[in-house]
């Protein structure tokens, strides 16, 4: 429902021309939100009276205009005079149509419906009666009501098309299926897409055989179209490329542009990637979606000098690649005061089906007929700098009023743990469920639901009375960073990429979260484009469904309460005689938290000393792999220079067995035993003849020279 008055608001604007929110909305709340009505009541209606036109002479057979039985068939030809912007008839208010062929047309190219600017179409012809229904020469009677049907009557319409005005004149003998045919040579949009809207005294889609003549339209006409199943209809002039660089042109539609967008009013920045393909009025119009202001109410600056048709493609445009700079603000109120709204004409009763709930909404009469008021510049409802949720929260809900209303739910003021804990830690008796409203302002869906739905009385009600309603505002990435990591926490990773994959055109979101015993859900969650009575709906539901399982709950909390109270009674009794086994029991445990903490600090030592013993160990690990790297090659046994073979017998039993050059110093012989693990610090090395200790001798001398050469056996001790 939301959806729809959000329409028909932009429908009723450019039906009226009326751009103050406020009074448009004021004059759809007289008229229950019936457009046709609104419509009705504030533009005039202007009929001219109808003249009789002349018989004709012959009235040709059954055929129909645009059909195949159409060979011999003389049309009865308009009467046209071209001037200012698009085709008038011949009179002020009527026009004549004479029996005869081609010759009889008025202009250079015949006469019929056309555009301003020139461009001629094929006459229009008139619907022609069949020969069935034609009527008899011997009754008068039916003569003058076949005359009826040639009162005819020059219709000029002006349709609103994506920020243009396409007129179009036409005969009220022909039906709106012929309007849609005329849009469709201008904006090659199939008539079956079309949908017309804005005709005075009839239904909000009527078909297209139906006759202008039975609507009792007045001359002047406007009406807008909407093509809702068509994303990017070709509107537009041909994209100017010069000959034969198509293939440079195609590459440049499928490139990305990068453009850098100023919102000088706000002194925002938007960084937006578009493809070659997407047109400059949709460029303006996604900026609509961040900005909230209407694109006819834009100014741009840093288009190319080129441009001169916002329906033109950004690669036909002429900006620069990949990156471009662009500008945009409101455009500044006109001095201009608005006239007063003539509310005295009558209305006609719509015969639409849908009904829609009076908004609360009220409008002072003098701002109707006065300067439009300059728009007012809100603060975001989050600060930047979150330094304490609670007071951020308490900004967030005075800015909301300011906005949209006083009359809203009432935000629970803490952080959503509190929250969380208001609603469900509490007796089953109390609790509540748990309403969480997440606001994007980048959605323009955001006014709305908040204005029409959130501050609606009978939402605000049933949420204070049923609901603990918490409320968060993602616009900035900060923010929305911030609630995904409390849903992730609070609610799982499931709810969390829920909220990550709704779009921000989806936005506002209203999450119902439910906890049935210790299991804790996100129950339902719901768009902004949901309507007052679809939300009320759904909360309603929500209720149901949790009442049930509550009325559960506080039936075993009742009994659970019951044999509390029966053990209580029972306790009462024999607290004395439990009071010295309690101090008894009071030494045990101080007794056994002495021993748990001894226990401790001998975990601690032992921790200590086996951290110490690794340390060192680490330490003789490096020693070892250190005088290993520093050991010389072990020379060949076809080595010229002299060579000396040293057998090593360890503690363990093992043997090893090296050859090292006669010049080599002892202390190679040293560090080699201490690279397999026996440092000098806790092992001597000892020779057997004569018994002596290396470890002890000048470790500078050569082997030759300590007597180790041509070979010798060590063995290794512990200290």
């Amino acid at each position: 429902m939301a959806a729809n008055r959000e329409e028909i608001l932009a429908n009723f604007q450019a039906c009226t021309g009326l751009e103050n929110l406020d009074e448009c909305i004021t004059l759809l709340e007289q008229n229950d939100w019936d457009l046709q009505r609104a419509v009705n009541n504030v533009l005039p209606m202007d009929i001219p009276p109808q003249e009789p036109l002349p018989e004709p002479t012959t009235v040709p057979t059954a055929q129909f205009f645009g059909s195949e039985n159409f060979t011999g068939f003389q049309p009865q030809d308009y009467s046209f005079q071209s001037g200012g912007s698009g085709v008038t008839a011949a009179s002020e208010s009527e026009f004549s149509y004479h029996q005869g062929g081609p010759s009889s047309m008025s202009g250079p190219m015949g006469s019929g419906p056309s555009f301003g600017g020139g461009a001629f179409l094929p006459p229009v012809l008139p619907p022609i009666l069949p020969s069935s229904s034609l009527p008899s020469s011997s009754s008068s009677t039916t003569n003058a009501n076949y005359a009826e049907p040639l009162r005819r009557r020059l219709l000029n319409f002006n349709v609103e098309y994506r920020d243009k005005t396409y007129p179009v004149s036409l005969p009220d003998s022909e039906t709106i299926g012929t309007i849609k045919t005329i849009l469709y040579t201008e904006l090659h949009v199939p008539p079956d897409k079309q949908q017309l809207r804005g005709f005075i005294n009839a239904n909000s889609d009527p078909s297209d055989e139906v006759v202008l003549s039975t609507l009792n339209l007045p001359k002047e006409n406007r009406l807008f179209l909407l093509t809702p199943e068509v994303c990017n209809p070709t509107i537009t002039k041909p994209q100017q490329q010069p000959n034969g660089e198509n293939s440079e042109f195609m590459e440049r539609l499928g490139q990305t542009y990068k453009l850098i967008i100023e919102d000088k009013d706000t002194r925002k920045e938007y960084s937006l990637n578009f493809p070659g393909s997407r047109t400059i009025l949709e460029v303006k119009q996604d900026m609509f979606s961040l900005i909230n202001v209407p694109v006819r109410q834009q100014v741009w600056s840093g288009w190319p000098d080129s441009v001169d048709d916002d329906t033109l493609t950004l690669a036909a445009s002429g900006l620069g690649y990949p990156c471009h700079r662009l500008s945009v603000e409101r455009e500044p109120p006109q001095q201009s005061r608005s006239q007063p709204v003539d509310l005295t004409t009558d209305a006609v009763v719509s015969d639409s089906e849908d009904e829609f709930e009076d908004a609360c909404m009220s409008c002072d009469d003098q701002e109707m007929f006065t300067e439009d008021p300059k728009p007012r510049r809100f603060e975001p409802l989050l600060p930047p700098n979150l330094d304490d949720i609670t007071t951020a929260l308490i900004h967030f809900s005075q800015e909301f009023s300011n906005r949209y209303s006083e009359q809203h739910p009432e935000f629970y003021l803490g952080p959503i743990e509190d929250a969380f804990k208001e609603a469900f830690n509490v007796p089953a008796k109390d609790r509540k469920l748990l309403a969480i409203y997440i606001h994007n302002d980048n959605s323009v869906q955001s006014n709305v639901f908040c204005s029409q739905v959130m501050c609606s009385e009978t939402i605000a009600s049933y949420l204070n009375q049923n609901f603990v309603t918490w409320a968060w505002d993602i616009s900035a990435d900060e923010h929305k960073a911030k609630l995904l990591n409390w849903c992730t926490q609070y609610f799982g990773s499931v709810a969390a990429s829920t909220v990550r994959s709704f779009r921000t055109d989806q936005f506002p979101l209203f999450l119902v979260i439910m906890k049935v015993r210790s299991n804790t859900e996100v129950f339902r969650v719901l768009q902004g484009n949901t309507s007052l009575d679809e939300l009320m709906t759904h909360l309603i539901n929500a209720v149901d469904v949790y009442t049930e399982h509550q009325q559960s709950e506080i039936r075993e909390e009742a009994e659970r309460e019951a044999r509390e109270t029966m053990k209580k009674e029972q306790d009462e009794a024999y607290q004395l005689s439990l009071a010295a086994d309690r101090a008894k029991e009071e030494a045990r445990l101080r007794a056994e938290a002495e021993r748990l903490r001894n226990e401790e600090l001998e975990r601690q030592r032992k921790e200590r000393e086996d951290r110490e013993r690794q340390e060192e160990e680490a330490e003789k690990e490096a020693i070892r792999l250190s005088l290993e790297e520093q050991l010389p090659d072990e020379p060949p046994h076809t080595c010229s220079e002299p060579i000396t073979t040293i057998r090593v017998k360890l503690p363990d039993g093992q043997n090893l067995t090296r050859r090292f050059l006669a010049q080599h110093p002892v202390q190679i012989v040293l560090n080699y035993i201490a690279s397999k693990g026996y440092h000098m610090n806790e092992y001597k090395v000892l020779t057997n003849w004569p018994k002596r200790d290396l470890s002890k001798v000048d470790c500078t001398k050569t082997l030759e020279e300590v007597g180790m050469y041509p070979q010798d056996t060590v063995f290794v001790e512990e200290q």
